[in-house]
């Protein structure tokens, strides 16, 4: 009925956080478009559905066998005006402890570090900096399976630096891959005077 632009998603097959980054890539490629986003499980059904009201899109859902169908209407659902300036942090800072992500099955919790960086890559607000010491050294070295999202977040103006002391510690001040050395007075500077995260 209308000339409205209407593009598909098909990410069956796929875990989150992948369906809601490849949503939002359409969606900030095509902000007029009609999308409808194909998963076939319930928690990146919810997940994309979140992601779509959160940008103010009316979202439909229809299910056809175990396939989700989710159709995002631009406008729909329009937000505030507060709600659509991107978020200002201020100098959020995140201090690194470990080189895996919460407390329990380390095993669990490196995997969630994986995915913990491509959504800070395709997160709109990044943090000012991001510090490393103890084991999260580890990964901005130059075989981190993490490198790569680091450096992109280096690029993207994330200042990224790592503890010298930690580095000798496990033996990796030679195989930095990104970003600079500091020191303990440098983190703690940032820990006492700067909006910090700590992970």
């Amino acid at each position: 009925m209308s000339n409205t632009n209407e593009l598909t998603v098909d990410v069956r097959g796929s875990l989150c956080p992948k369906p809601v980054i490849e949503t939002k890539k359409v969606s900030d490629a095509n902000p007029s478009a009609v999308i409808t986003t194909i998963v076939d499980n319930e928690v990146s059904r919810d997940n994309v559905e979140k992601f779509g009201k959160s940008r103010g899109y009316g979202v439909a859902i229809r299910q056809d066998g175990k396939d989700f169908y989710l159709t995002m209407t631009p406008n729909a659902n329009p937000v505030t005006e507060a709600s659509c300036e991107p978020m200002n942090y201020g100098n959020r800072v995140i201090l690194m402890t470990k080189d895996y992500l919460g407390e329990g099955s380390e095993e669990l919790g490196r995997n969630l570090m994986k995915t913990f960086w491509v959504c800070m890559v395709e997160a709109d607000v990044k943090p000012s900096k991001i510090y490393f010491i103890n084991s999260s050294v580890k990964m901005v070295t130059k075989d981190s399976v993490h490198l790569e999202n680091i450096k992109k977040l280096a690029d993207a103006g994330v200042e990224i630096a790592a503890c010298g002391i930690c580095l000798d510690f496990y033996g990796e001040k030679e195989n930095v891959g990104v970003g600079s050395i500091t020191n303990m007075y440098a983190i703690t500077d940032a820990i006492l005077s700067d909006n910090i995260v700590k992970l």
